[in-house]
C-alpha cells in the first residue's frame, strides 16, 4: 500500500502584509500570516490560527504552503521565530522542518531556518499555495 498525501484543507490568500488562510470546507477565514522581509530575507514574523480552530492541521499546513510558496520562487531559505515564552512554538518550527539558529531572535526569542535546496525550489507540488497552476 502506497501513502499517500491528505487532500489540502486550507488555502493561502494574499494580503497586503502576507497570507490569510482559509479552510476549504467553507471558505472561511481561521487565520493570518504576517511575512516580512529584511536583509536576510523573508520571514514568518506571524502564523496565527483562530484558538477555535486549531488543533485540526491548519497551522502546519499553512506553514506547508508558505514554505513551498516561497522555495517556488527561488527563494534559498526562510525563517520563522518562536517568542520565548511560548515553547510550543519551538515544537512547531521544529516539526515544519526548520532549524534554530545560535544568537537572540527578536524579543528575546528564537530564530528558525529552513533552507531550501535548488532541486526543491524547482519543483512542482501539490496545488500551488495561491491557486496558480
Amino acid at each position: 500500500m502506497t501513502p499517500t498525501n491528505p487532500p489540502p484543507r486550507v488555502r493561502l490568500e494574499p494580503t497586503s502584509t502576507g497570507f490569510e488562510v482559509i479552510r476549504l470546507s467553507d471558505d472561511v477565514s481561521v487565520g493570518t500570516a504576517i511575512i516580512e522581509t529584511d536583509d536576510e530575507g523573508p520571514w514568518i514574523a506571524t502564523l496565527c490560527i483562530a484558538l477555535e480552530h486549531r488543533g485540526y492541521g491548519a497551522g502546519s499546513e499553512a506553514a506547508w504552503h508558505i514554505t513551498q510558496h516561497f522555495a517556488q520562487q527561488g527563494t534559498p531559505r526562510i525563517r520563522a521565530w518562536a517568542p520565548p515564552d511560548i515553547g510550543l512554538a519551538v515544537y512547531f518550527w521544529s516539526r515544519m522542518g526548520f532549524r534554530p539558529l545560535h544568537g537572540p531572535g527578536p524579543q528575546g526569542g528564537i530564530w528558525f531556518e529552513r533552507s531550501f535546496s535548488p532541486s526543491a525550489r524547482s519543483l512542482s507540488s501539490r496545488n500551488s499555495a495561491l491557486g496558480t497552476p
